[in-house]
């Protein structure tokens, strides 16, 4: 369905953010998403408050990029996209704009070219009335579901999550804008681009939805055994892409998926086999920053195949020594 063109992001990377002038009576949002927080959805990025080349999210960390101008959900992979993960509209209105038709592809794989003028993708713009507007970016081609003009209500489904137009990952970007500017829905009376990292009030956020999303400046998305070493680009395409652990596997590793993670960041892993202690060992300090990453450790397999029985492993994201993620995780091998 093609009724007219949504505003690509481009445009908007040099909007001005709003001021602490929003009108009284501006919209309450859920979330835009259907999935479970911190299990299958994630933030990966936020508003991108400096004003200048730096980089600053509402909590004055470091969990976006360069003129970001929206919040990114993120599920786990192009594959989980294939169960058809729905995008909600986030409070009431009627439908401004929609574009559909855009291929889902990774855009490293793309030429900048292609998506120029598209950067959004496939999306949806919503009107809340005196002012505001949500725009939803990198929906599903072909999922589009409403129309210009429509009526909405908050929780209408609009499409699925895709990654079309700009997006190196399954995700659905969501834009706030009150009078063309943007606000960010976290802390939406930020002066002249200010953060706060005691912020703890729902912003534009219902309770439930704030809550949902405490901010994280740095998450494990998943964790787990596997027979040799993941690869970041093939879990990105289907999260499940790991060797299976089996008794002649040429290694036995525990490895985590994280997020937003920063320089001087360690991750520590642990584990237990049917004979006790298998590795307890802490990797060296991150050198920079990564906004994606998988580490693992373990260990190969001697002459014998690696025994039956039960597994168990830790894994754990420390940052200025202390533990601020932790995924625990079990195998049974036979």
């Amino acid at each position: 369905m093609r009724t007219g063109a949504l505003w690509p992001i481009a445009l908007m990377l040099g909007v001005l953010f709003a001021q602490p002038t929003l009108a009284e009576d501006r919209p309450q949002l859920s979330l835009p998403i259907a999935c479970e927080p911190h299990k299958t959805c994630f933030i990966q990025n936020y508003v991108d408050l400096d004003p200048g080349p730096g980089v600053r999210d509402y909590a004055c960390g470091r969990a976006t990029y360069d003129k970001h101008s929206g919040v990114d959900f993120r599920i786990l992979s192009a594959e989980a996209a294939k169960s058809q993960v729905p995008v909600l509209a986030a409070a009431d209105g009627t439908v401004k704009n929609t574009r559909d038709g855009v291929e889902d592809i990774f855009f490293k794989k793309a030429k900048p070219e292609e998506v120029a003028g598209r950067e959004c993708g496939n999306g949806v713009i919503i009107d809340h009335g005196d002012g505001w507007e949500t725009q939803y970016c990198h929906l599903k081609r072909g999922s589009v579901r409403v129309a210009k003009g429509q009526a909405i209500k908050r929780g209408d489904r609009l499409g699925d999550v895709g990654f079309s137009g700009m997006a190196d990952f399954a995700h659905v970007h969501l834009s706030v804008r009150h009078d063309g500017k943007i606000v960010d829905p976290f802390l939406p009376d930020s002066i002249d681009g200010a953060c706060n990292n005691g912020a703890t009030g729902p912003g534009l956020w219902e309770p439930a939805a704030a809550a949902a999303f405490p901010y994280r400046g740095g998450e494990m998305i998943t964790a787990g055994f596997t027979g040799a070493p993941p690869d970041f680009n093939k879990l990105e395409i289907d999260h499940r892409d790991v060797a299976a652990l089996t008794p002649l596997s040429p290694a036995l590793l525990l490895y985590g998926r994280f997020i937003n993670l920063l320089k001087g960041d360690q991750i520590h892993f642990a584990a237990t086999g049917p004979e006790g202690k298998l590795f307890d060992e802490t990797a060296a300090a991150l050198d920079r920053s990564k906004a994606t990453y998988v580490a693992f450790a373990g260990k190969r397999r001697g002459d014998k195949p690696w025994p039956a029985g039960h597994y168990d492993g830790r894994v754990e994201l420390v940052r200025d020594n202390g533990v601020i993620a932790t995924n625990v995780v079990a195998f049974d091998l036979k």
